[in-house]
């Protein structure tokens, strides 16, 4: 029977013993508001919503209208000096972003996650030079600031995950984001990438409220941590995408969750059931018992560009390829936002 404690702790508290929390916003103050987490993680829609928030003092105003000015005129400098292979309003945007992200440097334990720009998903040689970048403005913009803290999100697209690969050979970590089947996770855990993010939903729902994912990725969560963790891989799985509190409950356990602020305020406002089942399903049940794939079959396919590609292709009859492009397009859509929101100071 749970004790009267149990009973009075919220599922926010009981989530943070089962699993790492990650704060998917770049609102700085929900997450002082709420405790100190692991990672903050971010991408272009994210960065977009937080940017184009109006002043709560003056409507007419820009909340970060000084960071965009700051971000602005540096990206022309630095533009001006160096003729780099990005326009001004993409270093611009980078710029931006860092910015917005340092904000957590004392609030978050661990990583500051930036994405990359979406437009770059199948050049891995220009999602290089973009990651390095954004290292870089992290230093451009503290000096004192820990650039190991840095992990750069990425597209899980054959291209972007060779980026990763190179990256992480060069000291850089990253993330393969946009991740929805096994045959993305075993490339990038020979990748050797920090992380990977599978979406629970697809990007969709977040901006069409008439459209529910009916095939949410709770089982790829499951399967993706116990394959890393049979063969021993670094790569760490953080679930992402999510829509409810009961999404979020059913994963506890898997190494990672980034949850928005939304969320984040249902789960410290709802104390833990009597019965202690915050979901239906828990991530236990889904572990399958036994690996989908061998690591030697994954190594064999993971070598072979062509076979790989196809069998992504293949990957539930097409639906996770289209789930990718799905994402990439709303991404690249809030960069041409972003870029846009940038470009007149």
């Amino acid at each position: 029977m749970p004790s009267a404690e149990m009973a009075s702790l919220s599922l926010l508290e009981q989530l943070r013993t089962a699993s790492a929390i990650d704060f998917d916003s770049l609102d700085v103050d929900t997450a002082r508001a709420l405790g100190t987490f692991d990672d903050c993680t971010s991408n272009q829609a994210i960065a977009y919503f937080e940017l184009s928030r109006r002043d709560e003092q003056d409507s007419a105003k820009l909340k970060y209208e000084g960071l965009l000015q700051k971000a602005a005129g540096a990206a022309r400098t630095l533009h001006k000096q160096h003729g780099d292979d990005a326009s001004e309003s993409e270093i611009a945007v980078e710029m931006a972003m860092v910015l917005l992200s340092l904000q957590f440097a004392p609030v978050v334990k661990k990583h500051l996650l930036v994405q990359t720009n979406p437009q770059l998903a199948y050049s891995t040689s220009r999602t290089i030079a973009n990651a390095e970048r954004i290292v870089q403005h992290f230093k451009r913009f503290s000096p004192d600031f820990d650039t190991s803290r840095v992990c750069v999100k990425i597209p899980s697209t054959w291209e972007g995950i060779q980026a990763c690969r190179e990256l992480e050979q060069r000291g850089v970590k990253t993330l393969a984001t946009t991740l929805f089947c096994m045959e993305q996770t075993v490339l990038a855990g020979d990748a050797k990438c920090t992380y990977i993010a599978p979406y629970v939903n697809e990007l969709r729902v977040h901006f069409d409220p008439s459209y529910t994912d009916s095939a949410k990725g709770f089982a790829l969560c499951a399967e993706a941590q116990h394959y890393y963790r049979t063969y021993g891989l670094v790569t760490k799985v953080m679930a992402a995408s999510l829509t409810s509190i009961g999404d979020v409950m059913t994963l506890a356990g898997l190494d990672h969750i980034t949850v928005s602020p939304a969320l984040l305020q249902q789960l410290h406002q709802t104390a833990i059931p009597r019965d202690g089942k915050a979901s239906d399903t828990t991530l236990e049940a889904l572990v399958p018992s036994q690996v989908a794939i061998t690591i030697d079959q994954a190594q064999s396919l993971v070598r072979d560009e062509a076979a790989w590609r196809f069998a992504f292709t293949r990957s539930d009859n097409g639906k996770n390829e289209a789930k990718l492009v799905q994402a990439i397009n709303i991404f690249a859509d809030y960069q041409n936002k972003l870029q846009s929101l940038v470009a007149d100071r």
